[in-house]
């Protein structure tokens, strides 16, 4: 057997998109990571008759229609295109891709920079694009002149604007005056749907497009966090308010037919931001309304922690036409592909094994679904309705049968509250029992997130190198319904106790694990309770915090979400209860601290900025205190998840050689 080494995500192949069309023809993309060229490379592939047949080598392929029975993908291949798109100017160009073989010919074109189609047909449909003013404003100006549009770029990059919050966003850059607007696309001719300060998230096209239906939010000086359903009519050109409630904080809608459709919302009166939403039967036109489940024990979607998963894609549910919706979500520390009764509102697990639903498609009489189970990577499988599954695919089965792999072992406590904690325990490879062994502790971010027995490379390659890790699911995860991940106004109290009580625990029925010798870390909330702890206890020998927060009071005032989030989190902000977010700040315990700390992180992170970490390096070293800070440029909050392959293996080796240093005796 092999050790599992500090590249060995790079063996993966991340299936994601996937996609059926109406002749149930199977498509998804795999992304594979080119150590080479510091890249990933994603090409599509199609599912038929038992076997995977590869389309496309270019290795840049990002995303695919079904257009009917033909393919229809992005890119821009001509050095015409490339040509202008690095000028900085918006443009989408798509391919059509014939199944029966022969080479992608272009299908069509717009200036305008496209995240998401919905087809009508191949000369008709509607689209969201990025909107960005500035580009505009220069093409306008220049009379659509493209290198005279790209002087007046070049002239305004030394400056950078802001008037509105959030004035950039994690991932993206700078989204000053930025919009996702809604166009219509006919026979060449483009028309906004949407005005400029209109965001448009989840969208569905009825009546074979003479309407549209939309959440959205108005984003003038400030992006409001309510949303409202809006109703486009094609004949009119009326946009139409259709929201259930105002405020309301709409999620997703899925149409059951007419003026009906399954949405998703909650008014977040009872736990804030983060409240489990209810499901409603709801007819936009008539105002007619039936909660089907306020529970609020339902985490829609997958928040299960991975670092062998690309991305966070998310499945459009499906309505079979009679009487049920189908979707996954999170519960406990799983991912599970579930379905919704919309008469008696039952909510029903198809699937219930350990790991992750990742997407899923209806097919034939199942579904596909892009699944993780046991300690494999993502691999294509045939669920029955019984829950039953087939793999079909087998692209990462090698790399559990060839590799040294730990399974992780459950353990349980009940907290303070009689709240039922789970956990896991990762022995070294290679485990002796008579031996001691040092031990990492591993936060997830989130805080409402979760953990969950699937493999997770950075764990496993510290496990191949003599270490024990240990990670838990503490109040404030996901999967266990609102009440329990409500922790605003608490960080670092309730959530501190559990963690610091399952160290305790794995203690006592780990005589293994030494605990001398134990270092912890974790990112974003992994990444504030490694600064949290590292204030309130001297029992690690050592820390690595990864895009942390530190001060509640910067956080809130410099980041994507920090204005509305925080508030919500904490319970307050700097002006109405200053003593209340500094508390909370671990910054205000950093003349206590006395362990040695890695800080990590990366200097286009807009979720938890570069100053969370300085302000907490910072203070260390002003302390006497042992400290070491590595800062990523180019890289933002998801570093350790997909950033660059050769910044990944920095990441980890630097985590790594921080506990080598000191650790092991």
């Amino acid at each position: 057997m092999k050790s599992i080494d500090i590249d060995h995500f790079a063996n993966f192949a991340f299936l994601n998109h996937l996609k059926v069309s109406n002749g149930k023809k199977a498509a998804f993309l795999i992304k594979k990571a080119n150590l080479s060229e510091n890249s990933y490379e994603s090409d599509l592939y199609l599912w038929r008759d038992g076997q995977t047949i590869r389309l496309t080598d270019t290795g840049k392929v990002s995303d695919f229609y079904w257009v009917g029975e033909e393919l229809y993908f992005p890119a821009v291949r001509k050095k015409a295109d490339q040509e202008y798109t690095k000028k900085g100017l918006p443009l989408t160009v798509f391919y059509r891709l014939p199944l029966t073989g022969g080479e992608a010919v272009e299908a069509f074109r717009v200036k305008e920079k496209i995240k998401s189609v919905k087809f009508i047909s191949p000369e008709e449909f509607y689209f969201v694009a990025d909107y960005d003013p500035k580009a505009e404003w220069a093409l306008e100006t220049a009379g659509g002149k493209a290198d005279e549009a790209e002087r007046l770029l070049k002239e305004e990059s030394d400056y950078i604007v802001f008037d509105q919050l959030p004035f950039w966003s994690n991932g993206v850059g700078v989204t000053n005056g930025h919009r996702d607007r809604l166009y219509y696309y006919k026979n060449g001719e483009v028309t906004a749907v949407t005005d400029r300060y209109t965001n448009v998230k989840d969208w569905q096209v009825l009546d074979g497009g003479n309407r549209v239906l939309f959440i959205s939010n108005r984003f003038e000086q400030k992006k409001e966090t309510p949303t409202q359903l809006k109703l486009y009519e094609k004949s009119t050109g009326s946009i139409t308010d259709v929201s259930m409630e105002n405020p309301f904080s709409h999620s997703r809608i899925t149409l059951l037919g007419g003026d009906e459709v399954l949405l998703l919302g909650s008014d977040q009166k009872l736990y804030g931001l983060n409240q489990d939403p209810n499901f409603y039967r709801y007819n936009f036109k008539t105002g007619e309304r039936r909660v089907l489940d306020e529970s609020h024990m339902h985490a829609t979607g997958c928040s299960v922690g991975s670092d062998v998963k690309m991305g966070n894609i998310s499945s459009p549910w499906h309505y079979d036409g009679k009487n049920t919706v189908y979707f996954t979500e999170t519960v406990d520390d799983s991912c599970q592909l579930a379905s919704i009764d919309l008469e008696k509102g039952e909510i029903r697990h198809i699937t219930q094994k350990k790991g992750m639903v990742v997407e899923f498609a209806p097919y034939e009489q199942g579904f596909l679904t892009l699944s993780i189970r046991g300690n494999d990577g993502i691999e294509l499988f045939y669920t029955e309705m019984s829950g039953k599954e087939t793999q079909l695919t087998h692209f990462n089965t090698h790399l559990t049968e060839e590799y040294t792999i730990s399974t992780p072992e459950e353990l349980t406590f009940q907290n303070e509250v009689g709240d039922e904690i789970k956990g896991w325990i990762i022995k070294p490879v290679g485990f002796d029992d008579s031996k001691k062994y040092p031990v990492i502790l591993d936060i997830h971010g989130g805080p409402k997130t979760a953990y969950g027995p699937n493999f997770f490379h950075e764990m496993q390659y510290w496990a191949n190198l003599g270490y024990g890790v240990i990670f838990c699911n503490p109040t404030g995860s996901d999967g266990r319904g609102t009440k329990f991940s409500d922790i605003r106004g608490k960080y670092g109290t309730i959530d501190y106790n559990d963690i610091m009580t399952f160290v305790d625990v794995c203690l006592q029925k780990s005589p293994w694990m030494d605990g001398e010798r134990m270092g912890v870390t974790g990112g974003s909330y992994g990444g504030f309770m490694t600064n949290w702890i590292i204030g309130h206890t001297d029992r690690f020998r050592c820390a690595a915090s990864q895009r942390s927060i530190s001060n509640w009071v910067s956080k809130s005032n410099t980041t994507d979400i920090g204005y509305y989030f925080n508030k919500d989190q904490i319970g307050t902000d700097a002006w109405t209860d200053h003593d209340k977010i500094w508390w909370h700040s671990p910054l205000k315990y950093a003349d206590r601290c006395k362990t040695p700390t890695l800080f990590i992180h990366s200097d286009e992170d807009y979720r938890c900025w570069l100053a969370e970490g300085l302000q907490m390096y910072y203070a260390l070293k002003y302390f006497g205190v042992e400290a070491r800070m590595c800062v990523f440029k180019g890289e933002n909050h998801e570093l350790s998840r997909s950033g660059k392959p050769l910044h990944r293996i920095r990441r980890l080796k630097e985590i790594t050689q921080w506990f080598q240093q000191h650790l092991k005796d």
